[in-house]
């Protein structure tokens, strides 16, 4: 009986001990999902082909004037043959090779390196940024980043790729800086959208 007692005893303490570890795993890998990422990133290496691109900003809460603290800014774009993935014409977004993400701190500044876009081969749509952006009380919802000097926008659509959300215009200005890279900028600002379909999370 003592023998059978001091078993169950051990076995307790043995199932209280794999309890514990299991459940404090479970916390540590859901608190590392947004806990360790930079405000500004780097999507490529050095040797990846095509322009050098910087794009940064504040993202903002709703009044366009408090920074916004803890927002995630998720970004991905085709490389510089207009594809998502190597050899892979338009398609690809839902693994595109280039992409990353950003957490803003108490500025509510981002910025992330990579290079410029190219259009989609054999398509009228303008070389593009996408985005999906979140925040504590906003849940995540796509934006979208077009550059003025593409010459695919014209005057006929320019209100339109203009009108995605993000708070400020979708087609933002690049200058080159003094080393010949481009550089553009863009403020945030957040907007409650109610989730849908187009606000599932990435696969990334």
């Amino acid at each position: 009986m003592k023998n059978t007692c001091l078993l169950i005893s051990s076995l307790a303490v043995l199932f209280l001990g794999y309890r514990q570890a299991t459940t404090s795993n479970q916390l540590t890998t859901a608190s590392t999902g947004t806990s360790n990422i930079s405000s500004a990133i780097t999507m490529v290496a050095g040797s990846e082909p095509g322009e050098p691109m910087i794009i940064s900003g504040t993202i903002y809460l709703p009044d366009g004037k408090t920074p916004a603290k803890g927002a995630i800014l998720s970004v991905w774009h085709t490389d510089a043959e207009g594809n998502y993935i190597k050899g892979g014409g338009g398609a690809g977004e839902e693994h595109p090779r280039i992409h990353g993400r950003m957490k803003t701190g108490s500025d509510g500044k981002y910025e992330f390196r990579t290079i410029k876009p190219a259009p989609y081969p054999n398509n009228s749509a303008p070389a593009h940024v996408h985005g999906h952006v979140s925040a504590p009380g906003f849940p995540e919802y796509p934006i979208v980043y077009f550059f003025e000097d593409d010459k695919l926008i014209t005057d006929k659509n320019r209100s339109e790729l203009n009108g995605h959300r993000g708070g400020t215009p979708s087609i933002i200005k690049l200058t080159r800086d003094r080393n010949g890279v481009w550089v553009g900028h863009r403020d945030i600002i957040l907007e409650y959208v109610k989730p849908s379909n187009e606000t599932m999370k990435l696969q990334w």
